[in-house]
């Protein structure tokens, strides 16, 4: 479907998301467990069915917890080989399945994190992209040319990902104190200009989003997510780093990998498809 070069950026991002997000939420917890902490949503429902209280529920229900998040980040570090399988071969096309449990475990991380931001839209859908890179492996190993719904859904996605970032990042919902710490600290400024600074790349954000449906100018939409995406993801790492370690901060920047190389490869077979084009026309 894709030119090798572009096809192995595409395993590339998948295996390291899967890997990323799978090493922080067996190392270093998830956002799942307060989904399973939602008092107001449980408590009613233990008290029916059980005669413990919650207090008592949430000591006793910690280690098995514990249990099953490191379970899940296990399973995610496993199955981020799965990429490099040769999924489109037909003895081995069954595993390109296994990319289903791998989507359905980063949009379960990804539902916890909106409801712990108290169902914020812009947390809603800013890690489109990091969710849908599975899918976006599977739609590519399977029968058929289907690359017109590949580019669609990562269209989609990189729009919803880079609105999400904005909305955070213009003040539409408050701007998350990690955001002006790392800008603070990179950019060697004050709170003040660290706030202006967030507030014009939002609306960049918002402006590139935009530019993706428009044919003319969905190449420079997809330079600046290129650019932006990468110096997003680089600045966790940079703003944190010390010679004590890089961890959680590397996976960090990891499990970013598809806010920039997604929109890469999209520009890549944009640009392909485009040469293709104006050949057969001259």
């Amino acid at each position: 479907m894709f030119p090798r070069r572009l096809e192995f950026a595409l395993k590339l991002c998948v295996s390291l998301t899967l890997l990323a997000r799978g090493w922080l939420t067996w190392r270093w917890d998830s956002p799942i467990r307060g989904l399973i902490w939602k008092e107001d949503w449980w408590s009613g429902i233990l008290e029916q069915q059980t005669n413990l209280t919650w207090n008592e529920f949430a000591m006793i229900s910690d280690p098995g917890i514990t249990n099953l998040l490191a379970g899940l980040g296990i399973t995610l570090m496993v199955l981020a080989v799965v990429p490099w399988i040769p999924l489109t071969a037909s003895k081995w096309r069954w595993v390109r399945w296994l990319l289903v449990p791998a989507t359905l475990i980063l949009v379960l991380d990804s539902v916890a994190r909106w409801v712990g931001m108290e169902f914020d839209f812009g947390m809603a859908i800013e890690h489109s992209l990091q969710m849908l890179a599975p899918v976006l492996l599977l739609i590519a190993t399977g029968h058929g040319n289907r690359k017109k719904l590949w580019i669609a859904v990562v269209t989609v996605g990189a729009a919803l990902t880079f609105v999400g970032h904005g909305l955070y990042a213009v003040g539409f919902h408050p701007v998350p104190l990690s955001y002006q710490t790392m800008t603070m600290k990179l950019l060697g400024c004050s709170q003040d200009f660290a706030l202006v600074f967030l507030q014009v790349v939002g609306w960049l954000d918002f402006v590139a989003a935009a530019c993706l449906f428009i044919r003319p100018l969905r190449s420079a939409g997809l330079i600046y997510m290129v650019g932006w995406g990468l110096a997003t993801a680089v600045a966790r790492v940079a703003s944190h780093f010390s010679l004590a370690g890089l961890d959680p901060w590397m996976a960090e920047t990891l499990v970013r990998t598809s806010h920039w190389l997604l929109p890469l490869i999209l520009l890549g077979v944009i640009l392909k498809s485009d040469r293709s084009r104006f050949k057969k026309k001259y």
